[in-house]
């Protein structure tokens, strides 16, 4: 999205989700995992960071759960696990984006959430997440997707440290291990970041591509990637809206051979308006990320 806008907002048509959602009361089984992988033979790690639908009980007492489940990447997990080998890696955060966004800087906290309890507390974020913060979609996001509250009491100091050490850290964890052990077989690494998007503007391509405006990853891995949806006769954009967030940021350092795009991928391209998954569709999205995986993986 650009830099200069002021508003953010997670606009969508669906309003909620057929995949099945579950509830845990033991918050240390939502952990992210590292799937696949080990017999590590490939430069790419792919995450997915909001296909989660695990909901902590205690957390999710006085929340609305048919709104929070809006903010799910629906079918982003389901994408990406074919690809799924003992050569080929995947992080995958389980708790929902709802509870802790993994996506958003550990800081971005919402006051709004508990003015009070958050006053002075936390550092404030970088200006760029600001915006996001402000819309009510920071590291714990206050809205969901249609602006509706997500909490009728606000989730306290000792839950918002909880998700950070429970999901947040362990995540990007997860992620700089999987970079590092691949970096030891390879000269550069590309980390993909996977996210479904909402079709709300005839404007918006099937697939956007975000680098952070060429920060975190650099031209010659752009190229591949577009000229394998040319293949597939796919439109895309390159990070408008969506130029990557902060595993993007994090994670993506080219002057260390560190790359990491994010690839936001239109829903209407597998999923119905009665809220049901085409397997066909999705099959064919899989297709096209292995097709991505071979080709960059020929340059590292």
């Amino acid at each position: 999205m650009p830099q200069n806008s002021t508003y953010f907002s997670f606009n969508t048509r669906f309003e909620t989700t057929t995949l099945d959602a579950f509830v845990i009361t033991e918050p240390s089984l939502l952990k992210p995992e590292k799937v696949g992988g080990e017999n590590l033979n490939s430069p790419i790690i792919l995450s997915v960071p909001h296909g989660g639908r695990f909901y902590p009980s205690e957390m999710i007492k006085y929340a609305n759960l048919k709104e929070m489940r809006t903010l799910e990447d629906i079918g982003s997990d389901v994408i990406v696990m074919p690809l799924i080998n003992s050569e080929q890696s995947a992080i995958k955060a389980n708790c929902s984006r709802a509870i802790i966004d993994v996506n958003r800087p550990k800081t971005a906290l919402d006051p709004k959430l508990n003015p009070i309890a958050y006053n002075g507390k936390f550092p404030n974020p970088k200006d760029r997440w600001q915006r996001y913060i402000n819309s009510g979609y920071g590291v714990i996001p206050r809205l969901s997707s249609g602006r509706h509250p997500l909490y009728k009491m606000e989730p306290t100091i000792s839950s918002v440290e909880k998700r950070i050490k429970y999901w947040h850290q362990p995540f990007h964890q997860l992620i700089s291990e999987a970079v590092d052990e691949a970096q030891k077989l390879f000269q550069k690494t590309l980390l993909l970041d996977i996210h479904t998007m909402p079709q709300s503007s005839p404007e918006l391509p099937d697939i956007v591509i975000g680098n952070l405006n060429g920060v975190s990853a650099s031209k010659e891995f752009i190229y591949l990637i577009t000229n394998i949806l040319e293949q597939f006769d796919l439109t895309y954009s390159m990070n408008i809206p969506y130029a990557g967030g902060y595993i993007t940021e994090h994670h993506g350092d080219p002057s260390e051979h560190r790359h990491a795009i994010q690839i936001e991928i239109n829903r209407n391209l597998y999923l119905s308006k009665n809220y049901i998954i085409n397997n066909k569709n999705i099959n064919e999205l899989s297709e096209v990320l292995k097709r991505i995986i071979e080709s960059v993986s020929s340059v590292c």
